[in-house]
């Protein structure tokens, strides 16, 4: 039997009661039995929880072994589980082996679904002979192979339906701070105007110098919640913007700014080494996006023991690209990751802070602008990406 197997079994036969096994099979797997899984497989509804996938194909895969008994179990991130059973007969409590899902029978064979072995599906019959033989086991093959991508499927139907709850709160969420900063403009503008005049005041009356630098502090931090709260605006709106020759380091101190709160919190120093750059053509605010994400992983990856978050900038007069290196000291990425860093839905955060999604949006976004993406592990730790984007023609740049 492929994968991983273990059997399980008594000191002796938990019934006594006859077991009816098939005509002794073929090395060949009836077709029949392979239809039964297709069947069953193409029925499935696209919103199926990942508990009916798997009594939907372990019931037809029963259909066709009256004899034996079907289990799958699969543990949960969060310390929920999934156990399916699909059994003719009641189930008894083994004392010897509670791990067995099936243990009113004499045999029981497990096979790991999944690669790393956490989820098994588990067949159980009271002759190991039946078990076996070559049509059993090439059942259980594909069976394992359906279950394997129909976990798959239900696992990424759920991110995606928690993406689309997520994003339809940030879009109320968007709204109310529309709200909100609409709300702040007037007072702001008050402070603003108010402080400045106070300061002029004062330069012509003779205050104390301690005090003019107090009200330029405060007219600078206004000045700042301003223009935060507009650009926080302009990044929510929808783009409608047609791409155009824009400045890279103008972008990158925009997601700066963006990040400011969390690289704070996390203790996390920024390091520019900006070079003489021409501007690249592309959207400001997706490209600001990808900066977010970026340095909010970054900042992530540092969480625990702060560091630094390296960014430059350099021209390749050979290809007309420019390339900016994003550097982390954080704990890095497994190089066995890599290779799917990128993919949509893959994370290797189990806190719940990862979705899966901003890396594969990155990408997205920098293959639209013509560019690429990559990265790298350093040693002993940390983690660089490269990005690649055309500088804009002559013809583009904006007026």
């Amino acid at each position: 039997m492929s994968g991983r197997s273990a059997e399980r079994r008594g000191k002796q036969p938990l019934s006594d009661a006859p077991v009816t096994l098939r005509k002794p099979l073929t090395r060949d797997i009836p077709l029949e039995w392979i239809d039964s899984l297709l069947i069953a497989s193409s029925e499935l509804d696209p919103s199926a929880s990942i508990e009916q996938r798997a009594s939907a194909l372990l019931g037809a895969a029963a259909k066709v072994l009256p004899g034996c008994g079907l289990g799958v179990y699969i543990p949960g991130a969060t310390g929920a589980q999934v156990a399916v059973r699909v059994s003719p007969r009641a189930r008894r409590d083994d004392s010897r082996d509670p791990a067995r899902l099936l243990p009113e029978f004499a045999f029981e064979r497990v096979v790991s679904i999944e690669p790393e072995g956490r989820s098994t599906m588990h067949i159980a019959a009271d002759d190991a002979g039946y078990l076996d033989s070559a049509p059993i086991q090439a059942l259980v093959d594909r069976l394992v192979l359906t279950l394997g991508a129909s976990l798959r499927e239900a696992r990424a139907h759920e991110s995606l339906r928690a993406q689309v709850i997520q994003a339809e709160k940030l879009a109320s969420l968007g709204k109310m701070a529309a709200g909100v900063v609409h709300e702040l403009n007037n007072p702001l503008t008050s402070i603003l105007a108010y402080s400045e005049y106070l300061r002029r005041k004062g330069e012509r009356s003779g205050f104390d110098p301690s005090d003019l630098e107090r009200l330029a502090r405060i007219n600078e931090a206004a000045d700042r919640i301003r223009r935060f709260s507009r650009d926080l605006i302009a990044y929510a709106r929808p783009s409608t913007e047609k791409p155009g020759a824009v400045s890279l380091h103008d972008i990158i101190e925009r997601a700066l700014v963006f990040c400011e709160h969390l690289l704070d919190q996390t203790s996390v120093t920024v390091d520019r080494c900006f070079s003489e750059i021409p501007p690249v053509r592309g959207v400001i605010d997706p490209l600001t996006q990808v900066f977010v994400n970026l340095f909010t992983n970054a900042a992530h990856a540092m969480h625990e023991h702060g560091g630094c978050l390296g960014i430059a900038t350099a021209m390749s007069p050979e290809d007309g690209y420019i390339t900016v290196t994003i550097r982390d000291d954080g704990h890095g990425i497994d190089t066995e990751h890599l290779p799917r860093i990128f993919d949509p839905f893959f994370t290797t955060k189990t806190d719940g802070t990862g979705t899966g999604l901003g890396l594969s949006i990155v990408r997205n976004i920098i293959a639209s602008h013509g560019g690429s993406i990559r990265a790298e592990a350093c040693a002993p730790r940390g983690t660089v990406f490269y990005l690649d984007l055309p500088v804009a023609l002559p013809s583009s740049a904006r007026r």
